[in-house]
């Protein structure tokens, strides 16, 4: 499993820093980042609900046989994976963020107050040409200062996908079988991670930082997921070792947790944009539902390895 980790890991940062890489070199329909977007966070969604939340439950249950339903552990565990969230966005990193009604992250005027979401949607980038995403200044002042406190916000917000990908890879499979569960939770953080450091490296442009530092902010960003989710294995392990499994589902309902915070709340679900470019609401709603349904579909048709 660590090997698969590894693995899974290696190529998560590898497209994180791939994707990151594009706006350097090409400009992009708005609306296509729109659907890859709004399919990530129907993923996430999904994951949590479908796939994660129930093998956490399924596995501290197995756990302690004995025993009755622990409700009281499950609804802790999502809460605080869901206030860990909150917390980190609106008090560890409050300079990274602004939420707005009206976008996650727009381009605002000179001579305007900075205003930037700390889960960066590269969806609601206001186009400065009609349907393509191309930066904007954004106020005077350092890029470097101003650069900091977003790749900071997104960065810890990656840790807290890589523990989610730890977490994953600890569920308890039949000897010989593969991790669904694993699997399915790397999908959706490979096609959540996708839009984001797109918008991570359009935003950095936009502040004026130089593409040299772009690259190294987007290095950073992009080894922050495979880091944590090494990590968070190796600690689960050592600390779950000969706990019959308790901890490892505590875990995998933290990270549900923090996947319902992402997908309902730094990416709204409900979320709609003023700009001209952005897709149909019929459209993006398919592409969420798609996404929720994703996760199930393929737990349900590969089996979850037990």
């Amino acid at each position: 499993m660590l090997l698969q980790l590894v693995v899974m890991s290696a190529l998560l940062g590898a497209c994180s820093f791939g994707a990151g890489m594009l706006p350097l070199s090409f400009v992009f329909a708005k609306n296509q980042v729109d659907r890859l977007a709004a399919l990530g966070t129907g993923l996430l969604l999904g994951a949590a609900l479908g796939v994660i939340i129930p093998e956490g439950m399924e596995t501290i249950v197995a756990a302690h046989p004995n025993q009755p339903f622990p409700i009281s552990q499950v609804a802790l565990s999502l809460l605080v994976g869901f206030t860990l969230m909150l917390i980190i966005e609106q008090l560890v990193t409050p300079n990274a963020h602004t939420h707005d009604a009206s976008s996650d992250l727009i381009m605002r005027p000179k001579n305007t107050p900075l205003t930037l979401e700390f889960d960066a949607d590269l969806g609601d980038l206001e186009s400065s040409q009609g349907s393509s995403v191309l930066p904007q200044s954004l106020e005077t002042g350092s890029g470097r200062e101003r650069a900091f406190p977003l790749t900071l916000g997104l960065v810890i917000h990656s840790l807290a996908d890589g523990i989610a990908l730890g977490a994953a890879n600890l569920a308890k499979t039949t000897p010989g079988t593969a991790n669904t569960v694993s699997f399915i939770v790397f999908l959706a953080l490979l096609l959540h991670k996708a839009p984001t450091s797109l918008a991570l490296t359009t935003s950095l442009i936009a502040t004026n930082l130089p593409r040299p530092d772009c690259k190294k902010h987007l290095a950073v960003f992009s080894a922050s997921t495979p880091l944590s989710a090494i990590a968070s294995y190796l600690l689960f392990s050592l600390l779950g070792d000969g706990d019959g499994g308790g901890l490892t589902g505590v875990a995998l309902l933290l990270s549900g947790g923090t996947f319902l915070y992402v997908a309902t709340v730094l990416q709204p679900i409900s979320h709609h944009s003023a700009t001209a470019a952005d897709i149909k609401p019929l459209t993006r709603v398919l592409h969420i539902t798609a996404g929720i349904f994703i996760p199930y579909g393929l737990s349900t048709f590969l089996g979850r390895g037990h």
